[in-house]
């Protein structure tokens, strides 16, 4: 009995609680090395099981996300872990071929917003469809990025705007997520005034984004954490007189265009719109309580929902454990 886990002599894979198990029998290999490692004089020493599930996958494999190959589905063990054993054993019937209620998988992925490769291959011609799939800037894109085209593309509207949101996103973006960011602030900004041109938007937004830089400021954790820990590093950066920021500046662009319009109003005091958002949305995530979060996908990054009567935010954690501020649309009322 040479593996612990929290301290505790693990014997096999009945030791695992039942998450576990069944994350456990993703892994290809994973139910093997646990047998070969309980008999071998080498020890193991895993903090806790989702320790144990991400050292299976990266020591077997080489790689973080594991592969389903039945659904299509990659995603990291530290993902699967988060589901419950009731989830996990829908997604393992349906792994094995067994009749898995349809609906009931579709929602399952939906509702935890797990892409498959059928969903990420969707995202794929509908870039097309735009005319900007052999772009440059998709080259070379990781599943984050791909699972932000889907959401992209399942917010999109009509086929007309979509391609001029395209054509104007990829004028200014140089990573996947920065096309997905200014796409969304083209569409914002179109709403707000619907009879500017491309070229009009596009003069505005470049007027408007050395006003974004203050918007930027971030602190870290180093690696993701809990929610109490995202919290208290939230209050100490505040109590220091510095605002959560956003991770990069298009994101910023497109979250304060959707909510402000900003740049598309002739005569509006963009700096003035702009610092009212950041205050209220400081003044959200400040007072809120932060929720239990969701990890990503591919295990690298969280969310985490702020609710409040006057706003509703969101704060991601990066793998590198920067706390940005991912989404905040103000309650009507603190909008006007």
């Amino acid at each position: 009995m040479t593996i612990t886990i929290a301290g505790k002599q693990t014997t096999g894979a009945a030791d695992l609680s039942a998450t576990a198990q069944l994350v456990l029998g993703f892994i290809d290999g994973g139910n093997e090395w646990l047998a070969y490692a309980v008999s071998t004089p080498a020890p193991y020493a895993f903090p806790d099981e989702l320790a144990l599930l991400t050292g299976v996958q990266q020591g077997l494999h080489g790689a973080l996300l594991t592969l389903l190959p039945g659904l299509g589905l990659l995603a990291s063990p530290a993902r699967l872990f988060m589901l419950s054993a009731s989830d996990l054993s829908l997604l393992t019937a349906a792994e094995g071929g067994a009749d898995a209620p349809e609906a009931e998988l579709r929602t399952l992925l939906a509702t935890q917003q797990l892409a498959t490769a059928a969903d990420l291959a969707a995202a794929d011609a509908w870039l097309a469809s735009l005319g900007v799939a052999d772009a440059p800037l998709f080259q070379a894109l990781s599943l984050a990025d791909r699972i932000e085209l889907v959401a992209l593309e399942n917010e999109a509207g009509g086929e007309a705007e979509a391609k001029d949101a395209g054509a104007f996103a990829l004028s200014w973006a140089k990573t996947p997520l920065e096309f997905a960011d200014y796409f969304r602030a083209f569409i914002a900004l179109r709403a707000a005034a619907p009879s500017l041109t491309g070229e009009a938007l596009a003069t505005a937004l470049l007027g408007l984004l050395p006003h974004l830089f203050g918007t930027l400021d971030c602190p870290s954790v180093g690696g993701i954490k809990p929610a109490a820990e995202i919290t208290a590093a939230i209050r100490g950066w505040h109590a220091s007189g510095r605002q959560i920021g956003f991770a990069r500046l298009s994101l910023a662009a497109a979250q304060i265009a959707a909510s402000t319009g900003f740049g598309a109003q002739p005569g509006a005091d963009d700096p003035a719109l702009i610092a009212a958002y950041m205050a209220q949305a400081q003044a959200v995530i400040g007072n809120g309580d932060i929720g239990s979060g969701r990890l990503g996908q591919d295990g690298a990054s969280a969310l985490f929902d702020i609710t409040s009567d006057t706003g509703d935010a969101q704060i991601a954690v990066d793998a590198a454990g920067t706390i940005s501020l991912h989404a905040f649309r103000p309650a009507p009322a603190a909008a006007a």
